[in-house]
């Protein structure tokens, strides 16, 4: 048995007791690299060229007339060949379901972003509560280095596994609340039950994130 796979299983482990884990590398760089050229590219056409879609969450910055642009949803379905196609990768999809220890398959694609100085906090929250722990679960492929210092992010431990009436504010304050600092090319899976959030970006670096949700087949979908 490899230190890979003695790491893999560890975090597996950590997955079904804690509702998150660091997998490590997934990816090789030079795909790692591609991604990231292709998210500063749609983020380009948002900050620079003046695009306005649907898909390109945003929100005001009062006395600023340049909007915070904090999520890219549809991910697959932007203008962003060839680099789109490696969201297709097997390596993603056999790694969520080691996880969720069965079949899955993606059912919705972000690029999630912390712009340096300006991004804010995301408010705690469960993904959602309508399916059981260990059935669906976030992918989420670090393209930059991330610690509290620019918006990583921080989940109560043992969460996924509370009722779905759960307070999200009560369970926050018991805590424990541990952050997830990520280098880039990391990629950390969290059950969608999870509590979680993350801070705002003070610092001058980005945090980008390309979120890919994996369900079970036969999970309910989002409400």
């Amino acid at each position: 048995m490899t230190t890979a796979t003695l790491d893999r299983a560890a975090a597996i482990e950590r997955f079904r007791r804690d509702g998150f884990a660091n997998a490590g590398p997934v990816l090789a760089p030079d795909a790692i690299a591609r991604l990231k050229a292709g998210a500063e590219r749609l983020i380009t056409r948002f900050t620079d060229e003046g695009l306005r879609s649907d898909d390109y969450w945003n929100f005001p910055v009062e006395g600023d007339e340049r909007p915070v642009l904090y999520r890219v949803h549809n991910l697959e379905k932007q203008d962003w060949a060839p680099e789109r196609d490696l969201l297709h990768r097997e390596e993603l999809a056999q790694l969520a379901a080691a996880f969720v220890d069965g079949p899955v398959v993606p059912t919705a694609y972000a690029l999630v972003l912390k712009e340096p100085y300006r991004a804010a906090e995301v408010p705690w929250h469960r993904d959602r509560v309508n399916v059981g722990p260990r059935t669906v679960c976030n992918l989420s492929i670090c393209l930059d280095d991330a610690g509290p210092h620019n918006g990583c992010l921080e989940a109560v431990p043992g969460s996924h596994l509370l009722p779905d009436d759960a307070e999200v504010a009560k369970v926050r304050a018991t805590g424990p609340v541990v952050p997830v600092p990520v280098s880039q090319g990391d990629v950390v899976v969290h059950d969608v039950r999870l509590v979680h959030g993350s801070g705002p970006n003070a610092n001058g670096s980005w945090r980008r994130t390309i979120v890919i949700e994996y369900a079970d087949p036969a999970a309910p979908p989002a409400p």
